[in-house]
């Protein structure tokens, strides 16, 4: 193992408080400034935004505890706590898929198209969760573990890219009112949130799914 990786899960802890405790400040930030009057229309697609950050956040939380229980010995990981635990991941996604829906619809007519990246991905999800348990019929508890790896690449990975593409498209708002300044943060926000998605979400746990 190399020292970076023994570094980190020496400091496992640690590492979900303080990237937990981004993600929910990140979150509680933009909840307060979507409270704010703004002549942007992208300022409609932050509160989605604002709750993928809460959600997320929180879910960081409940790992880490779940962490320290497992460290003490004082906790077992149970099926309905597994479910818990995934579906506050899961909306956490789907929050992130209806803010880049948001942000690449803001110009145009029917506002139920932003909606669709999370409505066509949440079903292809809840597909491929049946299709799973119909052919590796796998026990509970394997079931959650492929659950999780399965919001990960399908709602997760997509709803980073999503908003990276709708974070990008508006860079050209801010140019045109003379804010170029904030067109380049729009732009670094972007690739966080490839990265993030692209790179952090496909490193998942060992299941029988590839790779």
């Amino acid at each position: 193992m190399n020292p970076i990786s023994a570094f980190f899960l020496r400091n496992i802890i640690p590492v979900f408080f303080f990237y937990g405790l981004a993600f929910f400040t990140m979150g509680l930030a933009l909840t307060l400034a979507s409270r704010r009057r703004s002549r942007f229309r992208f300022a409609r697609a932050i509160r989605p935004l604002a709750a993928f950050g809460i959600l997320h956040g929180a879910h960081e939380w409940v790992e880490m505890f779940q962490k320290i229980g497992l460290r003490l010995g004082t906790y077992t990981p149970t099926v309905p706590h597994e479910i818990g635990r995934l579906t506050v991941l899961g909306l956490s996604f789907l929050m992130l898929l209806v803010f880049g829906g948001l942000g690449l619809n803001l110009e145009r007519k029917g506002r139920w198209r932003a909606y669709l990246p999370g409505a066509v991905m949440t079903v292809l999800w809840g597909g491929s969760l049946l299709a799973v348990r119909v052919t590796l019929k796998p026990p509970p508890d394997e079931m959650t573990g492929l659950a999780d790896v399965l919001l990960r690449y399908l709602l997760g990975i997509p709803g980073a890219l999503v908003g990276m593409w709708a974070l990008r498209a508006q860079r050209r708002t801010f140019r045109e009112h003379g804010m170029p300044q904030f067109g380049r943060d729009l732009g670094w926000c972007a690739v966080a949130l490839f990265l993030y998605g692209a790179v952090g979400q496909f490193f998942v746990r060992p299941t029988s799914l590839w790779p």
